[in-house]
């Protein structure tokens, strides 16, 4: 085991064949959507835009702008909603073009499969690919042990799949890699982070990493960089602590931490990841997902504190809440759209929607003890609505959208009267003996305030969203008021002030509440040490020292 790696030397490519928007008329118009995100928070702008399609392209590109200092944002899909993809000036590197899948490898110790993308592959597509085995492109690409593994996979009998699942599956392979995405499912797999096993990065310089999971751990906190000129960079992790949490807020930092997990996670601030391999697992025989139905707040968390308790009867796979506002919407919109939902009463205030696997042995057994901590906190399976399948499964995920949807379009219509308007959407996690007393600090907060809000997502995790739903401009800064007041009790509770969407340039200020002035100095200075121009995806998760 060693903490140095070697840089590898690009090879030579050919700018003239990278697609190049420079016309601002261009860049404006037909191209617009590349100066924004999810979040629709920064009014973006670029000198240019570049679509590279090889990971040479990507190391000329930034080997030029390292000399000459200028500014590159990264971009992917633009699914985020912390402006991290948005470029405030300099060239948009988008990574659209580089769309390929690469390779299957196997794992004969670990008995494992996964499979190489380059970053610009859809997860949907990915996902997809994997499970119907749809695999013809790489059947003239493989050689060797990728040969061997591709053919095993194909043989097997059992459906595969990418086990994390981010709620917005048209994200990208990079952005998700790069960010440590997460969703729903992570309260059973875990983030990105733990399926990643290689990753290929271009620094700052044009330099090339090859990055192993396993191959290159921390010595006495530090990491040392050959690059290919022979010079040695030194990289001292930061000291601070990680939260016990989901989370994804911060360079990730820990004495003996693998070098490839300084870099997911890192939101593309010191390098561009171009190449990703991700662990596949096998999708379960049988599945029963279901929403629950509660005639209380109190009761769906209690079920959800006994269900995910050492003794349980169900491992859950996720476990997904819908608060009393969350409920209205759903009401309305399935009324709206024509949709029954079954099982649902007018005495219904909560729902905790979840799934788990089970076999033909084990079936009885777990929907016994399910009924048993259903009965406990006043449900029960008559009063839930259930499904074997994953077509039913499909349907609750549409059902569960209501909420999103309906939030979108309500704040879509008070923008275009109110233009600073936007959702303020949370992202904290906290303890799991925090949770009932931060869920009520939310409420009491907001129902003072009376301002408009609904509250859902991974509570498996502790990781409700709350939606702020500003009605004007001013509510827009009494919506950010709140959200550094939640942030500093969540880092109060041992939580973290990014669970899932990072820091972006939208949440600086709440990253220095977690990780204090002295934490983020450290940042600062891992990035330096990668990226001494400051050019790569300026703004984001740190500020720039120099100014």
């Amino acid at each position: 085991m060693t903490n140095r790696i070697e840089a590898i030397s690009p090879e030579s490519a050919d700018l003239s064949e990278v697609k190049v928007i420079e016309d601002q008329a261009e860049i404006m118009d037909t191209y617009a959507l590349y100066l924004d995100d999810e979040s629709h928070s920064f009014d973006g702008k670029a000198e240019k835009l570049l679509f590279p399609s090889t990971e040479a392209q990507v190391a000329s590109i930034l080997k030029e702008a390292h000399q000459n200092g200028t500014a590159v944002t990264i971009q992917g899909g633009r699914t985020g909603l912390t402006g991290a993809a948005v470029p405030l000036g300099g060239i948009a590197l988008n990574l659209e073009r580089m769309n390929d899948l690469l390779y299957m490898n196997y794992s004969e110790a670990e008995d494992r499969y996964s499979i190489a993308a380059e970053s610009g592959v859809l997860l949907e597509d990915l996902v997809d690919a994997v499970s119907k085995k749809n695999l013809d492109s790489l059947k003239d690409k493989e050689s060797g042990e990728h040969q061997a593994a591709l053919e095993r996979f194909l043989a097997e009998s059992v459906d595969m799949t990418f086990p994390v699942d981010p709620t917005e599956m048209s994200a990208w392979i990079g952005g998700i890699t790069a960010c440590n995405a997460s969703g729903a499912r992570t309260f059973h797999y875990g983030a990105v982070r733990d399926w990643v096993y290689r990753i290929r990065v271009v620094l700052a310089n044009g330099d090339i990493l090859d990055i192993e999971r396993g191959k290159c751990k921390a010595k006495n906190g530090k990491f040392e960089i050959v690059h290919s000129d022979g010079s040695v960079v030194e990289i001292q992790i930061p000291s601070y602590q990680m939260p016990e949490t989901k989370n994804a807020a911060g360079i990730f930092a820990k004495p003996d931490m693998d070098l490839i997990d300084l870099f997911i996670g890192s939101e593309g601030i010191l390098g561009v990841i171009t190449m990703v391999e991700l662990g596949l697992v096998a999708l379960p025989e049988n599945i029963m997902t279901v929403m629950a139905f509660f005639p209380s707040e109190d009761d769906a968390v209690g079920f959800v504190y006994d269900i995910r308790a050492e003794d349980t009867p169900v491992q859950m796979d996720f476990l997904e809440y819908f608060g009393p506002n969350a409920l209205k919407m759903i009401r309305e919109k399935a009324s709206s759209a024509g949709i029954r939902i079954p099982a649902l009463s007018d005495d219904t205030q909560a729902i905790v929607f979840f799934e788990f696997a089970y076999t033909e042995e084990t079936m009885e057994e777990k929907i016994m003890g399910l009924e048993m901590i259903l009965n406990k906190h006043n449900s029960s399976s008559e009063s839930s609505w259930a499904g074997l399948d994953r077509s039913e499964l499909e349907k609750m995920k549409t059902v569960r959208h209501f909420v999103p949807e309906t939030v979108n379009g309500l704040i879509a219509s008070r923008k275009q009267k109110y233009h600073e308007v936007h959702k303020i959407g949370t992202d904290m996690a906290v303890p799991d003996k925090a949770f009932r007393e931060y869920l009520k600090y939310y409420r009491d907060i907001l129902e003072e305030q009376g301002m408009e809000y609904v509250i859902f997502g991974h509570i498996g995790d502790n990781h409700v969203h709350v939606n702020m739903i500003p009605r004007n401009n001013e509510e827009v800064k009494q919506g950010m008021d709140n959200y550094m007041i939640f942030a500093k009790r969540a880092v109060e509770l041992g939580g973290t002030v990014a669970a899932e969407h990072g820091i972006g340039k939208l949440k600086r200020d709440f990253l220095t509440v977690m990780y204090g002035q002295k934490g983020i100095q450290e940042m600062q200075e891992v990035k330096r040490a990668l990226d001494p121009n400051w050019i790569i995806n300026p703004g984001n998760m740190i500020p720039n020292p120099v100014n």
